[in-house]
């Protein structure tokens, strides 16, 4: 896929963690591309550094040096608001835990992303019934987080990353709380909308066989990614 434009890039990037005296290199000269429509795993032992690496491309985590690429756009050098803005017109970001917005229904956390960016209220709101639809929570829309289970919020949390037609999707462990047939309903829509608008994806999950589902599988160890044949 190398004749793909680059979705996201990462150059040389260094991330240390300090707890008193100590100080670990959780990301060691570190370097990643990842072209327009690929889809790439990256797994690890817990606490390899897995999510710290997630939030590192999408502009969640300042770094202590090296450079993040966004579609070409040198996000590490950009300030928080541009930096958010980016964010939102070109990446989706499905968290470990959710955070969604307790105190808004499934369709308003969903179509929080498009408010954002300025889309007018009932094209959102249609866009938002549609994405939840596609994620099986078309009974659902009204409810809020706090009256779905796990696994629909994780749902919901799929469909507000989604709901932006982002470049690349970054996923922490997206299936993890998923049972087995939705799980496999919701990889099989991240691969539908690769296909139709190229979206590409970075999948962090511990799931060897969701791994193997992807274009290309990295072992995240010692703060270094390695190919996995």
């Amino acid at each position: 896929m190398s004749d793909q434009p680059v979705a996201l890039e990462c150059r040389s990037v260094y991330k240390t963690f300090k707890e008193g005296a100590l100080s670990v290199d959780v990301l060691a000269n570190m370097s990643l591309t990842v072209q327009r429509g690929e889809q790439v795993a990256i797994v690890g032992r817990s606490g390899a550094g897995k999510s710290t690496l997630l939030h590192v491309l999408g502009g969640l985590e300042d770094v202590e040096s090296g450079e993040v690429f966004v579609g070409g756009v040198q996000m590490s050098a950009l300030g928080a608001a541009a930096r958010g803005k980016l964010r939102n017109k070109r990446l989706g970001f499905v968290y470990q835990f959710h955070h969604l917005l307790g105190e808004f229904t499934a369709l308003e956390n969903v179509a929080m992303p498009l408010l954002i960016r300025g889309t007018a209220g009932a094209q959102a709101t249609q866009a938002a019934t549609q994405m939840l639809a596609r994620v099986g929570l078309a009974e659902r829309q009204r409810h809020k987080p706090g009256e779905l289970s796990g696994g629909e919020r994780q749902r919901v949390a799929i469909a507000r990353a989604l709901i932006t037609q982002p470049d690349c999707l970054l996923a922490d462990e997206p299936t993890g709380n998923l049972d087995r047939q939705t799980a496999e309903s919701i990889l099989a829509l991240f691969q539908e909308i690769n296909r139709e608008n190229a979206t590409s994806v970075v999948l962090v999950t511990h799931d060897m066989e969701v791994a193997a589902r992807m274009d290309r599988r990295l072992n995240l160890a010692d703060g270094q990614l390695h190919a996995i044949p």
